[in-house]
Order: structure tokens, then C-alpha cells, then sequence
């Protein structure tokens, strides 16, 4: 753990600060005084990388003094976790994301997508603007979000999407391109090992909670884990189905869309603006996933039972307006579509919902490579309520 709180020489190199802040300022006369650099992120917080936040001092030819707040991202020091969890294809991946996706689907749009800005990315090191430092925070996951931030997300998540649609739609081999830097990371052969074994507890926790928590007269429930107990032994094979493009409303997917990686900034006490960060899993999938991830794992219970239509309602509105703007008659999307595709891929939703909400529910930070036995141990009745209510829901929407 020590060894990954260490801040790497490199990570307070003026001279590599100062050439990037003359190159994304514009302003080749910029000089860097002094670097602080104070580690953001353990081990637990996010296995996939490690993080630092920078605070660079420095003045303009003018005398001007100013500051500059950044994020470094990089690969972790421990390199038995960057080969268990696949670390490396996974910064390839988010350095793609954000050097080459994220721009290519800003200069299409012209117009600003709801990600930290960039200032650069390679397949060692990430330099991102430190959005915390500008007001932004993350919200409350065992609460949940509430209706105004959930409509707040589904309408980026719609406009995000729909740059991605307007793009294939018009301009379909710079599309290609562009979506050739990213690769899916989790539903892959070389993956399995220790995905598939996270997925199978998952599943086994979330019967285990509905056995110990079913009434004598829960039909419903009775006849859903018949079903589900059907899924053992096969859960990483139908998320590598479930993840396959689907066209012609497959999009660039966040992939990781819950409330860990949603930061938020606030007029007061109203939520106006919203980032998406953590991007290690985009993927190029039916744009239902990111919307399944985000409703069976983020909102408070009420707003996923009782306002999920209003909450797709202003995600598709918000999609269709895109890409009206963008690709005027190129593809008609009804709500329908939508719809349809949530229905299809429903079983997405409910998988990664039991996947999370055993660390979604947790008093205290659960560990990654905790096993199956200590796990049970930290399970709350929180997460007992949590699966029986998402698997009712699921039940009344048809989707067991």
C-alpha cells in the first residue's frame, strides 16, 4: 500500500509540466516555479490505476503568478495487480479515450462533452484539469441520486451518445477510425480468469440474499431465482453476448456508468453541471448498457422504480435533439427504440447490479481481492433490500 502512495519523480518534472502548459496555453514564454505534488488514490480506491494531484505555480513574460490544479493518472506500481486485472489494456484504453476518442467526437460536434479536459494522454501517463479543485464533488452511493441529478446524468449520457450516433451516421469511416482506438477490456477471453470468478459470487450472494430474505408467499421471487440459479456457471459467457454490438443504436459507451464516476458541480445547493470520469472501460456497445448500468446501481429506490420512464424519457429527448442538430434525417430513433434495446439487454442491468451493490451497500470499503466467505460477512440488510427490490423491479418490467 506504501508503495503505491509514493509520488514518482516524474510526476514533479517541471520541465515536462512547463513544455505541456506552453503547448495547451498557448503560451511558449510560461515558466513552472514550483511543483506540488500529493498522492489521490490508494489501491482500493481504483485498481486500475494510480493517481496524483499536481499543484503547479508558475508566471506568464508578464509577471503574471497563476496556478494550475491537475490529475496524473498512471499505472500502478505493483505489477501483480497490473497483470491480474489487466491494468495495462486498461489505461490503453482510457489514454485512447481521452487523446483520441473524446477529441475526434468534440471536433465532429463542435461542441463540449461532459469529461475533465485532457492535456495529455499516452499509454504511460494521463494529465487531466483536476475537476474537484473547480467545485466538482461526488455524490452519496449509498443514498443514491435523486431525481434532479439523475435527470441532470441521463440528459449528458443522452447527448454524449447521440455525438456518437450523428458521428457513424454521417461521416461513417471517420467513425471507424475513431472507434478503433478502444477495445473492450472486461468481456474478453484474457479477461475471464478473474472476471468471471467476481461476476459467479456476484450472483451467488444475490441468491443467497433472496433465499434468506423470500417470503412464504413470494411466488415472484421463488419462480426468479429458479431462473437465476439457471445463469450459474455462465455469467461471463452471456455478458460477452450481452456487450456485442448492437446495431444500428450501439454507441461509444462509457462502460463503468455509476455513481463512483460521476462528479458533480453546484449552484448553491442545485446540482448544474455534471463529469464523467474513469474511462478504462469505454466500449462500443448498445447504448441500453450505459443506461442499465446507471439505473440498477446510482439512483435512490425510488427514482429507478418510480420515475425510470421519465428519467429514459429525458435521455432520449436529449439523444434525439443531437442528433437532429447533427445529422439532420440520418436515423429516427423512436422511444420505442429505446425501450427495446433496455429490454434486450436487461439482464446487463441486473448483473452489474449485483456485481456493485455489495460495495455500493457496504459500511465500511470493501477490498478487491476479498473472497467469497468474508464478503458474505460485510454484506449489510441494506444490500439484502437492494437486490430484492432490484429483482422485483425487474420482475414487474418483464425482464425475468
Amino acid at each position: 500500500m506504501l508503495k503505491e502512495l509514493e509520488v514518482p519523480i516524474i510526476e514533479t518534472d517541471q520541465e515536462f509540466l512547463q513544455g505541456l502548459l506552453r503547448k495547451t496555453e498557448s503560451n511558449p514564454d510560461l515558466e513552472v516555479i514550483n511543483v506540488e505534488a500529493t498522492p489521490c488514490t490508494s489501491v482500493d480506491d481504483n485498481y486500475l490505476s494510480s493517481a496524483t494531484t499536481v499543484v503547479v505555480t508558475g508566471r506568464t513574460k508578464s509577471a503574471h503568478t497563476f496556478k494550475k490544479l491537475l490529475l496524473i493518472k498512471r499505472h500502478p506500481a505493483n505489477n501483480t495487480r497490473r497483470h491480474v486485472f489487466r491494468c495495462d489494456p486498461a489505461f490503453k484504453n482510457e489514454a485512447a479515450a481521452f487523446g483520441k476518442v473524446i477529441p475526434a467526437l468534440a471536433e465532429f460536434s463542435k461542441c463540449e462533452l461532459p469529461f475533465p479536459s485532457c492535456l495529455h494522454a499516452t499509454s504511460q501517463r494521463i494529465v487531466l484539469q483536476d475537476i474537484q479543485s473547480h467545485g466538482f464533488t461526488m455524490g452519496n452511493k449509498q443514498k443514491g441520486l435523486d431525481l434532479h441529478h439523475s435527470k441532470l446524468v441521463m440528459k449528458e449520457l443522452g447527448r454524449f451518445h447521440g455525438i456518437s450516433l450523428a458521428m457513424k451516421c454521417s461521416n461513417k469511416s471517420a467513425f471507424e477510425g475513431t472507434k478503433s482506438n478502444i477495445q473492450e477490456l472486461i468481456f474478453v477471453p484474457e479477461a475471464h480468469p478473474i472476471f468471471s470468478a467476481s461476476l459467479e459470487n456476484a450472483l451467488k450472494m444475490a441468491l443467497m440474499s433472496l433465499e434468506v430474505y423470500k417470503g412464504i408467499t413470494d411466488v415472484a421471487i421463488v419462480e426468479a431465482v429458479h431462473k437465476l440459479r439457471m445463469l450459474k456457471g455462465t455469467v461471463f459467457q452471456r455478458m460477452q453476448a450481452l456487450v456485442k454490438p448492437s446495431e444500428p443504436l450501439s454507441v461509444i459507451c462509457h462502460g463503468d456508468f455509476w455513481i463512483n464516476n460521476l462528479l458533480f458541480r453546484y449552484n448553491g445547493e442545485i446540482a448544474e453541471e455534471v463529469k464523467f470520469v474513469d474511462l478504462q472501460v469505454v466500449r462500443y456497445a448498445s447504448l441500453s448498457t450505459d443506461i442499465l448500468h446507471f439505473l440498477t446501481t446510482s439512483t435512490e429506490p425510488e427514482v429507478s422504480t418510480d420515475y425510470r420512464d421519465e428519467l429514459v424519457q429525458t435521455y432520449h429527448k436529449s439523444l434525439c435533439q443531437v442528433l437532429e442538430e447533427l445529422a439532420p434525417g440520418a436515423l429516427h430513433v423512436s422511444l420505442g427504440d429505446i425501450y427495446n434495446q433496455i429490454e434486450i439487454h436487461a439482464l446487463y442491468g441486473l448483473l452489474i447490479g449485483f456485481l456493485l451493490l455489495p460495495a455500493i451497500t457496504a459500511e465500511n470499503k470493501l477490498a478487491s481481492n476479498e473472497n467469497f466467505d468474508s464478503a458474505v460477512r460485510s454484506l449489510t440488510p441494506k444490500y439484502y433490500k437492494k437486490v430484492r427490490d432490484l429483482v422485483l423491479d425487474f420482475i414487474d418490467r418483464g425482464f425475468i
